[in-house]
């Protein structure tokens, strides 16, 4: 029976050993994983730092391979798109966004400054061809106005000088026909 216990504990024990070693083993491959992991981020920043750069001279319109050239008018249609989709957004809101910090600023007629980055708010291209198009519209309803007004006096100044003339030519033939 004794070999039986001791067996055992030396079962245990191994087991234990054994267990220990792949535990070790597997922080061990947890810790160069996540060395890996580290590396692969690295490379990632420095990948987009590259595409950043490339993207850059390509906004100043420099010369550029053809291949990166595709991709940067492709980012360049997004950062579009976003453009829209965040003049959506404000619209639907009342609000602007300030074209330095991106931030949505309440629009007010007397903001003439964005409160989070004192930036000078302009007005969207769009918002100003709005406005033109409205005073336009409510200039030509009043010239409009007076042109219907102006053509209403016509007629009846027309209409009074034509029965004047009428009237004088009637009184001219009487005259006539009376002699």
């Amino acid at each position: 029976m004794k070999t039986f216990f001791e067996d055992l504990g030396q079962k245990i024990a191994e087991t234990a050993e054994k267990v220990t070693n792949k535990a070790e083993d597997a922080v061990e491959v947890t810790r160069i994983k996540n060395q890996i992991r580290n590396l692969e981020c690295a490379n990632k920043e420095d990948f987009i730092e590259i595409g950043k750069k490339i993207y850059t001279h390509y906004q100043a319109g420099e010369e550029i391979d053809s291949e990166y050239a595709d991709i940067c008018e492709a980012i360049e249609n997004r950062r579009e798109s976003i453009r829209k989709y965040e003049k959506q957004i404000s619209d639907v809101k009342g609000t602007a966004v300030c074209q330095t910090c991106g931030k949505s600023v309440p629009r007010e007629k007397d903001s003439k400054f964005c409160p989070y980055c004192g930036q000078k708010l302009s007005k969207d291209i769009e918002e100003v061809v709005d406005e033109v198009k409205e005073k336009a519209e409510d200039i030509v309803g009043h010239v409009k106005d007076k042109a219907e007004d102006a053509i209403d006096q016509a007629k009846e100044k027309t209409s009074d000088f034509v029965q004047d003339v009428c009237e004088k030519t009637a009184e001219k033939v009487s005259d006539l026909l009376d002699d």
